[in-house]
């Protein structure tokens, strides 16, 4: 039984990797309490330990949540929401349908940073989430632009004042304006199959077909809601261990400080 114990645990890589994890954390923490209980007795080494692990932790979780790292949710994303193959001015979606030529939407660049997400958004939404798929693959489709509306509102200017009012506003903000997105895609000449040792075809827009507008909507997520309920959970535990020691200070203080004599 011993033997099969090791040799599962030499196949499976994920069992080597927890009992990594869980060694690593039994000697970290045990070799630290060790420490502490034998200079200031078990209960207060145990408390000395604990609130010195949840302040760690406390300030590990604010990093976390500021910066949207480590233990994080989930991260925003684009999801479709309809396919229109008149262009827009078949859409039911609510802000389309008030503006059909996207004439008060802003045009997003290649160079912008959003175009390469929306770009993967767009083509993972045309070949595998709509149902049916509109088009196999990537090579069937091509995109001619996009257009955005809604969102966070942006900076008046790029002055010092204006860039951190702006940050600062979005940061407190606790409701968010729907943030919506276009991608106008139209089908791709068949060029048919490549010929053995040639390049690949470089894929063409075909003029008499209908140009299609995918509407996609702004998914913010809940990066930033899984360190923020880590760091709350840890400062709650750091603040109720810290304050059991606090009494015992005290409580020790007054009995150190009492002079009659001790009965018997």
């Amino acid at each position: 039984m011993f033997d099969l114990t090791l040799a599962a645990i030499a196949w499976e890589p994920q069992i080597r990797g927890a009992l990594a994890v869980l060694i690593g954390f039994v000697v970290l923490c045990g070799s630290v309490y060790l420490l502490l209980a034998t200079n200031s007795g078990a209960r207060t080494g145990l408390l000395l330990a604990i609130a010195g692990l949840f302040g760690w932790m406390s300030i590990m979780g604010a990093v976390w949540w500021v910066y949207g790292i480590g233990w994080s949710g989930q991260d925003p994303s684009w999801h479709a929401v309809e396919l229109d193959f008149d262009g827009g001015a078949g859409a039911v979606t609510e802000v389309v349908a008030d503006d059909p030529d996207f004439s008060d939407w802003e045009t997003i660049s290649e160079d912008n940073p959003s175009f390469g997400e929306l770009e993967a958004a767009a083509t993972d939404a045309l070949t595998t989430q709509l149902t049916p798929p509109p088009y196999e693959t990537a090579s069937d489709f091509e995109i001619l632009g996009m257009a955005e509306t809604g969102g966070k509102p942006d900076r008046a200017s790029d002055s010092m004042i204006d860039r951190v009012a702006n940050k600062v506003t979005n940061s407190l903000r606790l409701t968010h304006p729907p943030h919506y997105a276009v991608v106008m895609v139209q089908h791709t000449i068949d060029q048919g199959p490549v010929e053995p040792g040639q390049p690949p075809h470089i894929a063409e827009a075909d003029p008499s077909a209908p140009e299609a507008a995918l509407i996609l909507e702004r998914d913010l997520g809940n990066l930033r809601l899984t360190p923020a309920v880590f760091t709350f959970f840890c400062m709650v535990v750091f603040g109720v261990t810290a304050n059991v020691l606090h009494r015992r200070d005290k409580r020790e203080a007054e009995n150190r400080a009492r002079t009659e004599p001790l009965a018997v």
